[in-house]
């Protein structure tokens, strides 16, 4: 007759679940540092991704603490686009990421707070697609690699090489296990449900508003599906009636998290009146489905030089599954159909694979004209500012739970029976791997560093060179942020609203900002005379400029000429700037 059950025994199965997730936190977290390794060799110099939006999100990563600090208005700041500012709400500028990191951005820098939010998020998004793919996978097997499929698919390794706002996708598997709770399970109350879903969706306004919209999108759809599998009417009623109870506490709880700075979007200052994307032009590209970008590790010259003429700009095709994984997906759906877990998750990833191919279907750079399901989407309000191929986040996710699920299943198998099907799957999935993220870096003057010492005022308007109107020559903007943000920038690679409401970058373009763009651009010597030079100066005092900075750009000894005759007097050198103080008016 057996003893009893010793307690480490009893225990046992209880611990490793308590270890699972730090478990694959860690693991996730590895494979982040490894896709971002080269950034590491030198992280405070160094960031993962090429150029330029990083220098923008490390403006806004130090923004938050900045204004804190000051005691400054967190959602519109004048300390770019100055002096008219800008609305942040209608930016890119995670505030969550910023108030989160906020003690490594003041301590360590905001180069060093953007790689620590890049590995951050790659590995709180594939653990989050683990903890809801534990909900339908069995044991740790499935849901550590579908975590993984997720965290690190196309989709994540392509925004990372520029989005840290696309890449932090935690939010949409942890609406995935309301939803499933609210829908399918239902065993807890859909008031409760409702009020989770709406403080997600406020962090989510918090994180990239964006996702909002395509959450939505992606949450309708799952619901449509849920109600075309029920096995009756009855079925469908009572979570009809669960989505309507739980609506008005999801209204509640995104007010509360994201109520006041989606009232400053909407009715504040500086708002944006027109479409802020061309989201046409930024849609899948059917091809991409079985060709691959530059961001996979194998992918052949034959193939990206195809795929670099996808989506507008080649990091937003994010479609890739290759042909090894699509015949496996393709064999799954069709083998087994019974299985409701694998049947709604493939009809998910065949509607959002449909709907990111946007309004109308492109075939290897090539517009049909044939009209997609996106087309009416599109024109809904808020829709109308989405980028439809973004919707392959919510693709990769469905992804992601069939092979959660077959590696569950396969796992549970004698080796003997389970090891060639993983070896498939592994192979299938080992095409898309991604490849490692190169770095970048600028060099940024010590007048930044020790930007307290230099005697430029808190009101000062400061014009810098290399001048900047989007990403290209973005570089002021880290300078600023090493600077804490300052000083007062004219220029801003941000969106602002034109005198009709209508999206530009920054301020309107003047004489003096064009000359500063052909000597920049063309690398010609340029002085102002007579009706120009009169017009720069009038340019000058306008805008309220009060100093003139001169930076490491490319062609920078004409742009020191330029300025010097305009002036009429040389540069102070100081910490590896030029620099031209109080010269509003001329």
């Amino acid at each position: 007759m057996a003893g009893p059950t010793p307690p480490a025994a009893r225990d046992a199965p209880g611990a490793r679940r308590r270890l699972a997730i730090p478990g694959a936190l860690l693991l996730y977290a590895t494979l982040a540092v490894l896709l971002t390794a080269e950034a590491w060799g030198s992280p405070s110099t160094r960031w993962a991704g090429g150029c330029c939006d990083q220098q923008q999100m490390m403006w806004f990563l130090r923004w938050i603490p900045s204004a804190i600090e000051r005691g400054l208005d967190p959602f519109v700041t004048s300390q770019m686009n100055a002096p008219t500012g800008v609305n942040l709400t209608w930016n890119s500028w995670t505030p969550a990421i910023g108030l989160a990191l906020a003690p490594v951005t003041v301590v360590a820098g905001p180069i060093v707070a953007y790689n620590v939010a890049i590995v951050g998020a790659i590995a709180l998004s594939a653990l989050a697609a683990f903890v809801a793919l534990r909900r339908y996978a069995d044991g740790l097997a499935g849901p550590l690699v579908g975590g993984a499929v997720y965290g690190f698919s196309p989709y994540v390794t392509s925004h990372a090489s520029l989005h840290l706002n696309l890449v932090a996708v935690w939010v949409p598997p942890l609406v995935l296990i309301v939803l499933d709770e609210l829908l399918a399970r239902r065993r807890r109350g859909p008031v409760r449900l409702g009020a989770a879903l709406g403080v997600l969706a406020g962090l989510q306004v918090l994180i990239f508003e964006e996702l909002v919209a395509t959450g939505a999108v992606a949450a309708a759809v799952l619901a449509a599906i849920l109600a075309l599998t029920a096995r009756n009417r009855a079925t469908i009623a009572e979570g009809a009636r669960r989505v309507g109870r739980a609506a008005l506490p999801a209204l509640a709880g995104l007010l509360v998290v994201a109520g006041l700075p989606l009232a400053v979007q909407f009715l504040g200052p500086l708002r944006i009146g027109g479409q802020v994307q061309d989201t046409a032009r930024f849609s899948t590209d059917l091809l991409n489905v079985v060709l691959p970008t530059r961001y996979q590790l194998f992918a052949p010259e034959a193939a990206t030089s195809i795929s670099y003429e996808f989506s507008g700009l080649y990091h937003e095709a994010t479609a890739y599954l290759g042909l090894p994984l699509l015949v496996i997906l393709v064999v799954v759906a069709a083998r087994r159909w019974a299985d409701r877990r694998l049947r709604v998750a493939g009809l998910m990833a065949a509607a959002m694979l449909v709907l990111s191919l946007g309004q109308t279907l492109r075939v290897g750079g090539a517009a049909t004209g044939v009209p997609l399901p996106w087309l009416p989407l599109s024109l809904l309000p808020l829709l109308e500012h989405a980028i439809p191929g973004r919707l392959t986040l919510y693709l990769w996710l469905a992804v992601a739970a069939i092979v959660a699920v077959l590696v569950g299943e396969l796992a549970a198998r004698h080796p003997s029976q389970a090891a060639p099907r993983l070896a498939a799957l592994g192979l299938a999935l080992a095409v898309a791997l991604p490849a490692p993220l190169g770095s970048s870096t600028v060099e940024v003057p010590a007048f930044f560093r020790s930007f307290d010492r230099q005697g430029i005022g808190d009101d000062a308007i400061v014009l810098v060179a290399p001048h900047f109107t989007n990403g290209a020559g973005a570089a002021p903007m880290l300078w600023a942020a090493v600077a804490g943000n300052r000083p007062r920038l004219y220029e801003a690679y941000a969106y602002v609203p034109d005198d009709n409401g209508q999206p530009r970058y920054g301020p309107a373009p003047t004489q003096l900002t064009r000359i500063m763009e052909r000597i920049q651009d063309d690398g010609v010597t340029l002085v102002a005379r007579g009706a120009v030079r009169e017009q720069v100066l009038r340019d000058i005092a306008a805008t309220g400029i009060t100093d003139v900075i001169v930076g490491p750009m490319d062609h920078r000894e004409q742009m020191v000429v330029f300025f010097t005759d305009l002036f009429g007097r040389p540069p102070a050198e100081v910490d590896g700037v030029q620099l031209w103080h109080g010269v509003a008016g001329g």
